[in-house]
């Protein structure tokens, strides 16, 4: 309903405790459900085809999102060419099926990455779909910001007027949405990777369904920076997001909001900045300190130039510690798309990543899971777990597919297939909590809760969580806050502080199920 809360459960347990977890019966395991779930696809079939595309081994992009509206997450998937785009509707059953020719997307071009946001405000989850173009014919000006009308998709980019990045080269990578000036719509950033193609952008949202190229409100020139990823987060609290511009070649970029619709590049002050190759990127608390912490995907080789993973240790006030080795997450080979989620609802959130290079040091390198043994220490056991994956990673997203309350992984492979692993926990005592956020009809809120704050308090534990829907690589994980509870059966407290500045205190939640809370008032 309007004005208040809604809420759906589906599932309910009682555990009768309201202890978390202890680590030692902490566990994960995940199973390969690609066929079964019916989305094997391949990625980069444009290779056999006689034709050049730049930069073509970093290709490999998909998101997720309710594209239908059901309540169930759908899979929109760039394929890189010669075959259309895939958008695999959730048929509710453990099951996918490709309908992007009744949505209107199964188009063949070099498709790179995939953003989700309701832009217009209409209810309807959009999609950007960064584009190089045709095959045989890529150049600037393809880019697609598809309008969802609820049952299919309408490509409206060129009015947008978000159709072109770059002037001059086919050039963009993993876009994101987010509203950094707070008026309720979504804005939207690009990352450009092609040298000296002056194609970074920042585009702000006009409220009239087109967007103006705000790039220079970062008051920073990004005309040589090689952009890969960017995510839209309030790093310190004020409600404001900062723009994390994660970039290759030593160049990602912090800046810091300052809440008048410009911002101020403070990488060096901010120590942060320090990645030699940044690629992906994913926030969380993950020392559970009350503050979020900023995941970076690097190369790690035997070379020196590389510096492997940055875990940026949030200290407050926009100032970082680098502290990846005592962490325990600097060596992720190749890194390129990752994510943090609780895989084993422990109530500490773990990390995944994915990678490969078809370089000698880095072919067949392994996906890693991180798995977070408490106060942000962490042990990798991807291989043991079942996230058996060595093929060349691009995106990666998390996701709960199949509606069981805990996070699924799907990874995008270059050159090679789509694959979903089912988590299917050992041991089935970790409870969890999911919200989702219905926000559209409240004016100075962006539609499905970007930029909402949300602290969980069970005892005298708290876990805190930021919804920013940033890009992971290429990709983007779900619209949803979720928290692994471990044995406990109550969240306490539960503080939603919406990105207005309101604040929902709800009291003595059960665990097991998803809610979707709306603010109240018009």
């Amino acid at each position: 309903m309007r004005g208040g809360i809604r809420v759906l459960v589906l599932s309910a347990a009682v555990h009768g405790t309201v202890l978390f977890a202890t680590h030692a019966s902490a566990q994960c395991q995940f199973v390969d459900r690609t066929d079964a779930a019916g989305i094997q696809e391949s990625h980069g079939a444009f290779y056999q085809v006689e034709c050049p595309v730049f930069a073509q081994v970093m290709h490999g992009g998909a998101s997720c999102g309710d594209f239908d509206g059901d309540g169930w997450e759908d899979v929109f998937f760039a394929t890189g060419g010669h075959v259309p785009d895939r958008l695999f509707i959730n048929q509710r059953d453990g099951t996918f099926v490709d309908d992007a020719q009744a949505w209107g997307v199964a188009v063949e071009h070099v498709g790179v990455g995939v953003a989700v946001g309701d832009y217009d405000r209409d209810g309807n989850l959009d999609a950007f779909v960064v584009s190089l173009g045709p095959e045989c014919n890529i150049g600037p000006g393809h880019h697609k910001l598809y309008k969802n009308t609820g049952t299919s998709f309408v490509d409206v980019a060129a009015g947008a007027g978000v159709a072109t990045t770059s002037p001059t080269e086919a050039d963009g990578w993993g876009a994101a949405f987010g509203d950094y000036d707070l008026d309720g719509f979504l804005d939207l950033g690009v990352p450009g990777w092609i040298g000296q193609s002056d194609g970074n952008r920042l585009f702000h949202n006009e409220q009239d369904g087109t967007f103006s190229d705000a790039t220079a409100a970062l008051n920073f020139d990004l005309h040589d920076v090689r952009g890969l990823s960017v995510r839209f987060t309030d790093m310190n609290g004020d409600r404001y997001p900062e723009i994390l511009w994660v970039s290759d070649f030593g160049e990602s970029k912090y800046f810091v909001n300052r809440k008048d619709g410009t911002f101020l590049e403070a990488t060096a002050a901010a120590g942060v900045g320090l990645d030699s190759n940044g690629m992906g990127q994913t926030v969380a608390d993950f020392d559970r300190d009350g503050k979020l912490d900023w995941y970076v995907t690097s190369i790690q080789g035997v070379d020196p130039q590389y510096t492997g993973n940055m875990m940026y240790r949030n200290l407050g006030d926009h100032v970082y510690e680098e502290a990846s080795v005592p962490m325990g997450v600097k060596d992720g080979g190749w890194g390129w798309g990752t994510s943090a989620a609780d895989f084993d609802l422990d109530g500490w959130v773990d990390v995944v990543e994915t990678n490969g290079w078809y370089l000698p040091e880095w072919v067949h390198e392994q996906s890693y899971l991180f798995h977070n043994l408490g106060g942000g220490h962490f042990e990798e056991i991807a291989d043991p777990s079942g996230l058996q994956h060595h093929e060349d990673g691009r995106a990666l997203l998390t996701f709960d597919y199949d509606e069981d309350g805990d996070q699924d992984v799907l990874i995008v492979s270059n050159r090679g297939g789509l694959y979903l692993f089912r988590n299917e926990r050992l041991e089935q005592t970790g409870n969890w909590l999911r919200l989702r956020f219905d926000t559209g009809s409240k004016a100075g809120l962006a539609p499905h809760g970007f930029g909402t704050r949300v602290t969980a308090s069970i005892g005298r534990s708290r876990q805190v969580t930021y919804l920013d829907g940033g890009s992971n690589y290429l990709g983007q994980s779900e619209l949803a806050v979720h928290f692994g509870l471990g044995n406990a059966d109550v969240v306490d407290k539960l503080v939603i502080q919406w990105a207005d500045g309101n604040v929902l205190v709800l009291h003595d939640v059960p665990a097991n199920q998803t809610l979707t809370v709306a603010p109240g008032g018009k």
